[in-house]
């Protein structure tokens, strides 16, 4: 397959693959100037130092994993001169770097215990993604959440006052919030509901909700009616078969056929470029031609497809799997895309914000498609994005 990416979007996808190592000193002058960790290494796919390589353009953003094993034998290298770069093959590609925002080291109380605020919520880039529940009712194989944290429903006046902390933030400003983490239990829908409508309504930044499919068709219709910004419904496998054997539950529960007619139906209630769908790819998690399947599927609805490749969890069963390739990524996405073309719905690989797309294989294009840092989040999709 012909490549027609440019050198510093080949390297966002190097980095997926491989990692990066950190000189000494680069990581001393990180430390020294952000007084705190390079990175939170939270969760799987945003466990990395948050990069934006510098590209004359809108930046091409990166989440670079650098402690885990696979990193250690990276040929790419985050140096420090008179500013950040990383040297790979010859090159120095200048980087503007994100750090843990500043809150991140304060704490909250409920009830007689303490937590930190990034058990309610956590910034990467310019998105405080707030986690409602910890923990999660469901045990996907690939996920940490039901294996490292014990359920909990967490108080919705500190998951607002984190939203307003981050907002406020001096190292890393949110600029919109992802209400996400784990799945509730069915008894604690209409609790979690009680939040998405409390935190659309009191939130100084535009929500997104990212959720599991619900039996309601028509929820979608209602999230939008109380405020919620944009919404993503993740199929995450496509290949039935192996989504039974990674996401039990939730293959059992409502299948991928009630999943697709769940997002075409929100796609015509929220309207096209306001729904996604985040699909994990690489051949540990299924053949490639089932996740092209799933992301034609999602197209042909109207849904944006987000392209998330799969970096093994330490913590859970798939811990010993192989991360997706460099050479899996660029298929996918270039395939993707076409699929995208070769539509006319309008949508192209998500998410929209730029930014947001530091984990995930996209690319900001210069389209009307994708939201740059100084555009609106809540910018709709208009005519000239098709």
């Amino acid at each position: 397959m012909t490549n027609a990416l440019t050198a510093e979007q080949n390297l966002k996808l190097y980095l997926f693959a491989n990692g990066i190592t950190v000189d000494p000193e680069a990581e001393e002058v990180w430390r020294d100037e952000f007084k705190g960790p390079m990175s939170l290494n939270e969760y799987a796919s945003t466990s990395g130092l948050c990069l934006k390589i510098e590209d004359g353009k809108d930046g091409v953003w990166a989440n670079a994993p650098y402690i885990h094993e696979f990193a250690q034998a990276s040929q790419a290298r985050l140096a420090h001169d008179a500013g950040f770069v990383i040297q790979h093959a010859g090159i120095e590609y200048p980087v503007e770097v994100v750090p843990v925002p500043a809150y991140h080291q304060q704490s909250y109380t409920d009830g007689d215990k303490q937590y930190p605020y990034t058990n309610l919520g956590v910034t990467h880039t310019d998105r405080v993604r707030v986690s409602p529940i910890e923990g999660c009712a469901w045990r996907c194989d690939f996920c940490n959440l039901p294996y490292e944290f014990k359920y909990r429903k967490k108080p919705m006046e500190e998951l607002l006052r984190v939203i307003g902390v981050a907002t406020e933030d001096v190292q890393a400003p949110a600029r919109h919030v992802l209400i996400s983490g784990g799945t509730p239990r069915k008894s604690d829908e209409g609790w979690i509901d009680e939040v998405y409508e409390y935190l659309a309504d009191q939130s100084p930044l535009p929500v997104d909700v990212m959720m599991p499919a619900r039996d309601n068709i028509a929820y979608p219709a209602w999230l939008g009616s109380v405020g919620v910004n944009m919404l993503s419904v993740n199929l995450e496998i496509s290949d039935e078969e192996r989504a039974r054997q990674i996401t039990p539950v939730k293959a059992k529960m409502l299948g991928k056929r009630y999943y697709l007619d769940y997002i075409e139906r929100a796609v015509n209630d929220l309207g096209v470029g306001n729904v996604q769908s985040l699909i994990v790819f690489g051949s540990s998690v299924e053949p490639i031609e089932s996740t092209l399947e799933g992301v034609q599927d999602l197209v042909d609805r109207g849904c944006i497809p987000v392209l998330s490749p799969f970096r093994p969890d330490p913590n859970t069963p798939m811990e010993r799997e192989e991360p997706a390739t460099q050479e899996e990524m660029e298929i996918v996405y270039e395939t993707a895309m076409k699929i995208c073309s070769d539509s006319n719905s309008g949508v192209k690989p998500g998410p929209r914000c730029n930014a947001c797309s530091h984990n995930t294989v996209s690319f900001h294009d210069g389209s009307d498609f994708y939201i740059g840092k100084e555009d609106a989040i809540t910018r709709p999709l208009n005519a000239a994005a098709a």
